[in-house]
């Protein structure tokens, strides 16, 4: 070919490729004009993620778990769905729920079929799809406070609970193996105080774990209670509605903290099965945490609290040491030394200049209760 030839058939090919990248330009320009003018999505409204909620993976042997023990659905008075119970749990990072629906009031009744298993038998699907434990249950609702209400967790029949005597409605589940909570034992009064029935109950041994906490209202006699009288201690939502609502009223929305944390039962179980987390309820392994605060047994929180802060040595001199302390989880606390006192947030770091004769740090942990009116005290070893 002559070389004047060759010349224009390379111009020819250079010119017909750029004219495909024209038009191709033209098409993805004319494209992403449609795609803002005329639809834009903002998936963030669509997001379907977790929030993880970090803590110790283990303590003492056990795995951490976090659970919500106590929560409603419209299959009794609240307004939500148990598919959408179960999504809620998923995504503010819970690894086990019970759906407590009242026996005894139900405010949808005329509008809502269904026995006193339907809201389980409904959400077991979704808690399976999830990778949520869903733990069966009931509450049994009567008088406030002469009776109280209660909670029966890993029942087999609820049905068999709806009777009129309450005391018998307590033993039916226990018949099942249930394991019995006393719900927010100064919900509607104006403080905790046991009555004639309660105290019968305790004297039978028929109620095993107290809430501490319950949806705005903490109970620090509560908390002396479950040390006298070896009872698990718990802290719940006992969400009607959207879990993400803040009514501020019983029954509606749950306390509110930024970032958002709902309160949580954390449970120390051999593993993830429904029998091991029974066994950790019937053993006292539970701690309560609420709106930045712990509430439990005192050996327990140690252990959880010093899994929580590693301590190591960032400088010295002649004379001093310069120590890090650092949160390494997501749970705040309220550290008081010396005539020091800071909050040490999730994932901060708190540097503290000693003497070098000093081997051991103690710190007061101003969120953190182990009975009703003292907090925790505890050493870090240095």
């Amino acid at each position: 070919m002559h070389p004047v030839h060759s010349w224009i058939s390379l111009k020819i090919k250079d010119m017909h490729n750029k004219i495909i990248m024209l038009i191709i330009s033209i098409l993805a320009i004319e494209g992403l004009c449609a795609q803002n003018v005329n639809k834009i999505n903002f998936p963030r409204y669509a997001e379907n993620t977790r929030m993880e909620m970090r803590i110790p993976n283990q303590i003492n042997g056990f795995i951490t778990l976090k659970g919500d023990l106590h929560t409603h659905t419209y299959f009794s008075d609240g307004s939500v769905s148990p598919d959408m119970r179960v999504d809620e749990a998923w995504k503010t990072g819970l690894d086990v729920l019970a759906i407590t629906d009242h026996i005894e009031y139900k405010t949808n009744r005329e509008y809502i079929t269904g026995d006193e298993n339907t809201s389980y038998n409904l959400a077991k699907k979704r808690a399976v799809e999830r990778g949520i434990i869903l733990i069966k249950g009931t509450e049994i609702t009567r008088k406030q406070p002469i009776y109280g209400h209660f909670n029966a967790l890993f029942v087999k029949d609820s049905n068999k609970l709806k009777v009129d005597d309450p005391k018998a409605a307590i033993e039916a589940a226990i018949s099942q193996g249930a394991f019995v909570l006393w719900n927010h034992p100064a919900w509607a009064v104006d403080t905790c105080r046991i009555h004639e029935f309660q105290e019968n109950l305790f004297k039978n041994k028929m109620i095993h774990g107290i809430e501490v906490f319950n949806n705005t209202e903490f109970y620090p006699r509560a908390l002396r209670w479950a040390h006298e009288k070896n009872l698990t201690v718990f802290s719940n939502s006992d969400v009607h509605t959207s879990i993400y609502a803040n009514d501020g009223v019983h029954g509606a929305g749950c306390a509110v903290t930024v970032p958002y944390r709902r309160p949580m039962t954390i449970i120390f179980a051999k593993d993830r099965s429904q029998a091991s987390i029974k066994e950790a309820m019937f053993s006292r392994r539970t701690l309560a945490f609420f709106d930045g605060y712990l509430a439990g047994d005192k050996q327990l929180l140690m252990d959880f609290c010093l899994a929580c802060l590693s301590v190591s040595q960032i400088a010295q001199n002649d004379t001093h040491i310069t120590y890090r302390i650092d949160n390494r989880y997501d749970i705040p606390f309220l550290l008081s030394y010396g005539k020091s006192k800071v909050l040490l947030s999730p994932n901060r770091s708190l540097d503290i200049k000693l003497e070098k004769t000093v081997d051991k740090l103690k710190l007061d942990l101003e969120n953190v209760f182990v009975d009703e009116f003292q907090t925790l005290s505890m050493s870090l070893s240095l």
